[in-house]
């Protein structure tokens, strides 16, 4: 197996963003690209990171390769890289793993084999109600500005307004941001009905870490369900977090 990303750093934020949610997990890859799904120790967080195989400068793979990783080990690794470093992944036939950031040089990494099957976990049908499109920044601002004040984000849907409010509540005292295209924080929002639930934000806070390898995120979520926190990757990658709601 051999495969050529351009630019090392999306991988660097992806998988820093990743490894604060899971330890270990399985790389699948075959004809289509390369898949990670994994479910967090606590079952909170659905993560699933894919790039297809179009997305790679050199993909070389016979059939179907599993890779089990180490994710804080390989983001340790990925923190080395630089702005010209394009990433190389590989397999010894030992099955442990080759990583090369290639730039003004080539520094080459071997990380242990992790004998972790990939996880059985099902496709998942969500039916959203209000769907907010921003620059990744701004998911990164959310985060940043409530976490000072609380321990849970609460979103709520303002249709009539065209806006989403973002609060937290505390000993501390309250904070609220209120995003809208009007005031130009949103890209594209869409919502028919009020709703409301709350997400972790500690959770929230790992998961931002990876606003900075995209361009883009969708926010999708209705009342007392799972929300999904999409980033639209370089080269047609996507990562996507699916964070249960927290109850009081």
């Amino acid at each position: 197996m051999r495969l050529v990303f351009p630019d090392a750093r999306v991988w660097k934020y992806a998988i820093a963003s990743i490894s604060n949610i899971v330890e270990e997990a399985s790389f699948i890859i075959n004809s289509e690209g390369l898949r990670l799904r994994s479910l967090d120790p606590s079952k909170v967080v659905l993560v699933d990171y894919t790039i297809p195989h179009t997305g790679f400068e050199e993909f070389e793979v016979d059939g179907e390769v599993t890779v089990g990783v180490n994710l804080s080990d390989l983001s340790r690794v990925l923190k080395r890289s630089t702005k010209s470093d394009r990433l190389e992944l590989g397999v010894m036939d030992s099955g442990r793993l080759v990583v090369a950031l290639k730039g003004r040089g080539v520094r080459k990494f071997i990380l242990p084999s992790i004998q972790s099957l990939a996880e059985q976990v099902p496709e998942l049908s969500i039916q959203f109600k209000a769907r907010a499109r921003m620059v990744s920044t701004v998911f990164r601002d959310i985060v940043s500005e409530l976490e000072v004040m609380g321990e849970a984000v609460e979103f709520i849907t303002k249709p009539s307004e065209r806006a989403l409010i973002a609060r937290t509540t505390s000993d501390l005292g309250e904070a609220e941001l209120e995003l809208s295209e009007e005031r130009g924080m949103l890209l594209e929002f869409s919502a028919d009905s009020e709703e409301r639930s709350s997400y972790s934000i500690d959770y929230l806070s790992d998961i931002a870490v990876a606003s900075q390898a995209a361009d883009e995120a969708v926010f999708e979520y209705a009342s007392a369900i799972p929300c999904k926190i999409e980033f639209i990757l370089p080269e047609g990658g996507r990562l996507k977090f699916y964070v249960a709601p927290r109850t009081e």
